[in-house]
């Protein structure tokens, strides 16, 4: 006989008890729909309060900028100079990236590979970044060994020195860096992107090809770092738990050598927004899928639009449930995934909705996102929208500040960028100030000029979706332009 499946009769009256107690206190049918209905309670924002910036100026007109921070073990040195990419000579792109990874190569009375010693032996990181507008030159050390740390930045710069062979081997590294980064749909995509809105820009030496290296010498090097390297063309930046004036007359002797000297050249003008139609496909033969680029110029960051702008690209594509997402994957199923971002520099921003498709839905992709621009610009986004996304800002920005990378990240783009206390320290409070009325007075200004529309991809794989557009200028992944597409005859 098969064994009784019924329970043991203490356990079935165990489990009778539990659900006529569970039916007794569940709640009504109405308040389940309420509580369904009402969204929790955001959590209390973490107040960001950073330390202020003071600026002190030395002898030779050096700026030296201390941000303190009690307790911490860490001292964090940067030497931001007023120069960067878009200072190069348009004959030579990558000047002066190269110039700045130079630095700390050839010195006059040390070796590379004995600065490289005396780092290590203090147990520091030294860095170079170039940017657009700016350069910034990073040593992390201990607060004991803070003057050990000065001395070395001191012979960095001031017994700099630059020769073919250290400049040979500079240049190789650095080349196949940017070629390695030509394999890349979405870094391909930004790069002619900004090809396109920079043309005829001294912005546009950012995204010139990296053939452009070999033809850079030691003597171009030499002849910028003399240019743009001066005291009165840079910010002396400390962070970390030191006392500002004492320091600031310590790095002031220390750097009185350094020579000012007027450092003459006029600051770029603004661009103007692309304000025709304009399709460029970029041919990436191993691309697996194809990436949409759809962008334009937006405003500095020292405009009034740019605490409305950011709102404004959250609404559109700052997360997952952000329109682009929802209208390009979740409802119409065209992409991998959307989502929108923007760049900063002195003279604009570049803004850019960015979709992963595949080759039958890069024509239907490319207009909604075009839909989404133009719906942005001509109605007012709901209150909900504006609110969440400012809480995602604010919530995030302590998070930029946590690590120590990102604090002086912050801090350099502060100073590199001439921006002043509403990017340091009152950045929650100007989001707060955004209402759906400025969110909407960014969208016309930014979002009504017609945005270029970059796809990257296999053309092979690309002819059907092509023919979808009037016009379509092809080029390789090295930016260089090969033919016209004009719905489907080749020019």
């Amino acid at each position: 006989m098969r064994p009784s499946l019924r329970p043991f009769p203490r356990l079935q009256a165990l489990v009778a008890a539990a659900v006529c107690l569970f039916i007794a206190e569940a709640p009504a049918a109405g308040q389940q729909e309420r509580f369904r209905r009402t969204p929790p309670l955001p959590e209390t924002f973490r107040e960001l309060r950073l330390p202020e910036i003071e600026r002190m100026v030395v002898g030779n007109g050096l700026t030296v900028a201390v941000n303190r921070r009690p307790g911490s073990p860490l001292v964090t040195l940067q030497l931001v100079i007023m120069a960067g990419e878009a200072d190069s000579p348009p004959n030579l792109p990558h000047t002066a990236t190269l110039a700045a990874r130079m630095l700390g190569r050839g010195m006059r009375e040390v070796s590379a590979g004995d600065l490289e010693n005396r780092i290590e032996s203090l147990g520091g990181d030294l860095s170079v970044e170039v940017f657009i507008d700016y350069t910034v030159l990073t040593l992390q050390v201990l607060r004991e060994n803070l003057d050990r740390a000065l001395d070395i930045l001191r012979l960095i710069l001031l017994q700099a020195e630059f020769t073919d062979q250290e400049l040979a081997s500079v240049r190789r590294s650095y080349y196949y860096e940017l070629v390695e980064g030509r394999k890349n749909s979405e870094s391909l995509g930004r790069r002619q992107l900004l090809r396109v809105l920079f043309e005829n820009h001294p912005y546009q030496t950012a995204a010139s090809p990296e053939d452009a290296v070999k033809f850079v010498g030691a003597q171009d090097v030499a002849a910028f770092f003399s240019r743009f390297y001066r005291p009165n063309n840079a910010v002396f930046a400390v962070s970390g738990d030191v006392n500002g004036p004492p320091l600031a007359r310590k790095i002031g002797q220390l750097f009185a050598p350094w020579i000012s000297r007027d450092v003459i050249r006029t600051p770029p003008a603004p661009p103007s927004p692309n304000n025709r139609d304009r399709v460029c496909f970029v041919d990436h033969p191993t691309s697996q899928d194809f990436v949409i680029f759809v962008g334009n110029l937006a405003g500095p960051p020292t405009g009034r639009d740019y605490y409305p702008f950011l709102v404004l690209n959250q609404v559109l594509g700052g997360t997952m449930g952000s329109r682009l997402f929802m209208n390009l994957r979740e409802s119409k199923g065209y992409a991998y995934d959307a989502f929108s971002g923007a760049d900063f520099f002195r003279a604009c921003g570049v803004f850019w909705a960015r979709a992963r498709v595949t080759p039958e839905s890069i024509a239907p992709a490319v207009q909604e996102i075009a839909r989404e621009l133009r719906t942005l610009a001509s109605v007012r986004a709901v209150p909900d929208e504006i609110e969440q996304a400012k809480s995602f800002l604010i919530g995030n920005l302590p998070l930029k500040f946590e690590s120590l990378d990102g604090y002086a990240r912050n801090l350099a783009r502060v100073i590199g960028l001439g921006l002043g206390p509403a990017h340091w320290n009152l950045a929650s409070d100007e989001l707060m100030r955004v209402n759906a009325d400025l969110v909407l007075e960014a969208a016309r200004r930014y979002f009504s000029p017609t945005p270029v529309v970059v796809i990257i991809g296999n053309r092979a794989w690309a002819a059907q979706a092509l023919s979808d557009f009037p016009v379509v200028e092809v080029y390789d992944n090295t930016g260089a332009f090969k033919l016209t597409l004009r719905k489907g005859v080749e020019k």
